[in-house]
């Protein structure tokens, strides 16, 4: 049964009706009242859960609508409206949405004032499906990057949006988790209307995510890796040992925004590959090809990234490179100048003191895997030639 608040009185205007599916699928929730919120229109979907628009319930007359276009509701409306993540209690592994808080409260724990992550409220659960309220975003560099020309940005732009994603990946690093999804839709910005918000690019969906730190008597310790692990992430933006069935470290994240960032650059030596074959493609790509579509300041600090143990911090603040940055458009939005001089930020090593085992392998996963692996100590290579 969903909340109920008598003491309300309200309208809600349908223009179509969608009954609450009892199944794994992705909750249904349009229509419905959750903690004095009324769910208008269904933002995205996935295989398991959905993304919805909520309104905060008033005296107002409130229209459901499927095809509410959020992107105009105004600065001065924007507090009445929240994001509803909604996933089924029945996927496989449990709900993604613990995850989710998980990362996200630490992350707000350990940087109280980031601007690349999405505040949270209390998870609710209910008999069929869990939701939580989050921070209402813009649109995600995928829908922009699909309007530029060619589908790619300019320079200026892509190096700021670099920047910012490899600072929000970093972040997370530090809080202890690898995010395993990278790729264009999971990097947002604020909403337009939002000035506080609008220029930050946001790192979202921390579903996949898994802690790599275990802390033992307390000392931070690397948590070790299983033989093999079940794929993760998107075929066309993860790293390559992915695709042997390893366990994935931030080394693999660093490289999932990097193919991220270029297919909005240039493009992937796999883009125009056929689907069934980008996994050989990925396999068999030289470092040379990678490089070779990316600008030149790239190629050293790529260079090393290729060459660090894979349990190892990656090099942040090699690939982190200053650019100018365009005068504010909103003379109310934060200073972008940070983003300027933020070398030492990315030099410090908030995990300096993290223990990584020197055997990296257990043997509890072995029998999980449901396709012939490669085991770790086979002769594969998960770095590219040169």
């Amino acid at each position: 049964m969903d909340d109920k608040h008598s003491n309300h009185k309200f309208e809600v205007v349908q223009t179509e009706c969608v009954p609450l599916q009892d199944t794994i699928a992705p909750p249904d929730l349009i229509g419905r009242l959750l903690k004095k919120y009324v769910i208008i229109s269904k933002i995205d979907e996935g295989s398991f859960g959905a993304i919805f628009l909520a309104k905060k319930l008033t005296t107002e007359k409130i229209t459901i609508d499927r095809n509410f276009d959020y992107s105009s509701i105004p600065e001065d409306e924007l507090d009445k409206y929240k994001v509803v993540k909604a996933e089924s209690n029945f996927t496989e592994g449990g709900c993604g949405l613990k995850m989710e808080v998980e990362v996200l409260t630490n992350i707000h724990i350990l940087f109280p004032d980031t601007e690349q992550f999405v505040k949270i409220d209390k998870p609710n659960r209910r008999n069929m499906y869990s939701y939580v309220f989050m921070t209402l975003l813009g649109r995600s560099l995928k829908d922009l990057a699909s309007d530029a020309p060619g589908g790619q940005f300019s320079i200026s732009t892509w190096s700021r949006v670099a920047i910012q994603g490899l600072f929000a990946v970093k972040q997370l690093h530090e809080t202890g988790y690898v995010h395993r999804d990278l790729k264009p839709a999971n990097l947002v910005l604020g909403h337009k209307n939002d000035f506080k918000r609008c220029r930050f690019v946001h790192l979202i969906d921390f579903g996949l995510s898994r802690k790599f730190i275990n802390i033992v008597n307390g000392v931070k310790c690397y948590r070790k890796s299983r033989k093999y692990v079940d794929f993760r992430g998107t075929e066309f933006y993860c790293s390559k040992s992915m695709h042997f069935d390893m366990e994935q470290h931030r080394i693999d994240d660093m490289w999932g925004l990097i193919f991220t960032l270029m297919e909005m650059y240039k493009r992937l030596p796999w883009s125009f590959v056929e689907k069934s074959e980008i996994e050989a493609k990925k396999k068999s790509t030289k470092l040379i090809e990678i490089l070779n579509l990316l600008p030149i300041e790239l190629s050293e600090p790529l260079t090393n990234l290729n060459t660090i143990e894979r349990e190892s911090r990656p090099n942040y603040e090699e690939i982190y490179d200053p650019y100018d940055w365009e005068a504010i458009v909103n003379p109310k939005s934060p200073s972008m100048d940070k983003f300027n001089c933020m070398l030492e930020e990315f030099k410090k090593d908030r995990l300096d003191d993290l223990i990584i085992p020197k055997n990296d392998n257990n043997q509890r996963n072995s029998q999980r895997s449901t396709k012939e692996s490669v085991p770790l100590e086979a002769n594969v290579s998960v770095y590219y030639e040169p």
